[in-house]
């Protein structure tokens, strides 16, 4: 789901379960050769409660447990069908992908590493799900990408539907997908996603759960996706998105997919004028953790000394780094207006280019935002390559899923929980 500055809510409490060093022998899940151990499933769902904001509670855990074994055990299976192929993923591509997470977050270099310290948390339980995940995306596009077929016909319909989109009622759409492979495993999961529900209504964010639990494809933009018509939803999603209003969530949708969860993010009108794309540079400084209503002012002071200074983008970054050192920034390159919140939306839309806002209060400290770039882009602008490129990328999403459900059915998966 897109959100400026989502920031990990790493919370910190007498709630915190902390790991049984004896349970580290205890055995989860065993998995064709390798094992996932309790001490492994623990870390693991407190990383899950930490990114998202659950309080990471024993009822909590217990609640996510079953399907967070149940993912574990997938990347299990992934990571040797990897060995197996013989794909590499290097400490530099791990350490790459984590600094992508921390600039997506707003978060300087490093902070994510600093903060699973302060929690507990080994640094190893997100490098190994981030393994996997590489492992897996490399994997699949090493074995599909070079006999997969796009036929002329299948472009030309794309073009058509981008065509026709800006004339068409959009809506701003997220999910968690839970797939099943027969009638004994429907019920199981139709009650995971009906948990996961509970945890998003208790304050769980859903981008973080989408990161930790969905199989589709989007599960690694939090769920987000993206504008959709009604001619793009599957009917059942339709039937349900048509009925809900912004903000509200589905109830669990079973699809060709499996069961679904749909959060139902803001709806746009038709227009012939096309999508306005920026490129924003946004400032955050952070509040410190004993924040006070006098230290959260003379941010909010610095950070409108900062407002009136900048005349450009690298300007405002420069000034802001100078001023406030612990300053995070991150420059959002062609950010479709339409997708930003609307409070934002109406913030920016009153910024001639190189314009900083005045401070935007948040909860994790004060935000300038600064247009550095905008230009309206019509469906005429998306290409045939761009179109190859979706259509790809959602065959190879098929593809994956066929994969694992078959390496499901040819492992040797005992749990013991």
């Amino acid at each position: 789901m897109r959100c400026f500055f989502i920031i990990l809510s790493f919370l910190i409490g007498e709630g915190v379960l902390k790991a049984d060093p004896s349970s580290s022998s205890r055995i989860a899940a065993i998995v064709n050769k390798s094992i996932i151990t309790q001490t492994d499933l623990l870390n693991r769902l407190r990383l899950a409660a930490i990114s998202s904001g659950l309080e990471p509670t024993a009822p909590n855990l217990d609640n996510i447990k079953p399907q967070m074994l149940r993912v574990m055990i997938d990347e299990k299976l992934q990571l040797a069908e990897g060995e197996k192929e013989k794909i590499k993923v290097t400490d530099t591509q791990i350490k790459e992908a984590m600094e992508r997470l921390e600039t997506a977050n707003g978060m300087p270099k490093g902070y994510i590493a600093q903060l699973m310290e302060k929690n507990d948390v080994p640094l190893k339980t997100l490098e190994d799900q981030i393994k996997s995940n590489l492992v897996w995306v490399e994997l699949i596009r090493e074995k599909y990408s070079p006999t997969l077929q796009i036929s002329e016909g299948e472009v030309a319909q794309e073009m058509q539907l981008q065509k026709e989109k800006e004339t068409k009622t959009q809506y701003h759409l997220a999910e968690i997908v839970l797939p099943f492979e027969g009638p004994e495993q429907e019920e199981r999961v139709k009650n995971d996603l009906s948990r996961l529900i509970e945890e998003l209504q208790n304050g769980a964010h859903f981008s973080a759960l989408a990161q930790q639990f969905s199989q589709a494809a989007t599960a690694a933009q939090g769920g987000d996706m993206g504008w959709l018509t009604e001619d793009q939803l599957s009917p059942e999603i339709k039937e349900f998105v048509l009925h809900m209003t912004p903000g509200q969530l589905s109830q669990p949708i079973r699809t060709s997919q499996g069961y679904v969860i749909i959060g139902y993010i803001e709806k746009k009108s038709p227009t012939s004028e096309g999508q306005t794309f920026l490129t924003l540079q946004q400032i955050l400084l952070p509040f410190p953790q004993d924040i006070t209503d006098e230290k959260a002012q003379a941010i909010m002071n610095t950070a409108e000394e900062i407002s009136h200074s900048a005349k450009s983008c690298p300007d405002l970054e420069k000034i802001a780094k100078d001023k406030f050192p612990s300053a995070s920034s991150i420059l959002s390159q062609e950010e479709p207006l339409a997708s930003l919140p609307e409070p934002l939306q109406k913030v920016i839309q009153q910024l001639n280019l190189n314009q900083t806002s005045e401070p935007l209060l948040t909860e994790k400290g004060a935000l300038l935002v600064m247009v550095c770039k905008k230009q309206s882009k019509t469906a005429e602008q998306f290409t045939e390559d761009t179109a190859r490129e979706i259509i790809a990328e959602r065959k190879l999403s098929l593809l994956s899923r066929r994969e694992l459900r078959d390496l499901r059915r040819h492992a040797f998966i005992e749990v013991r929980m």
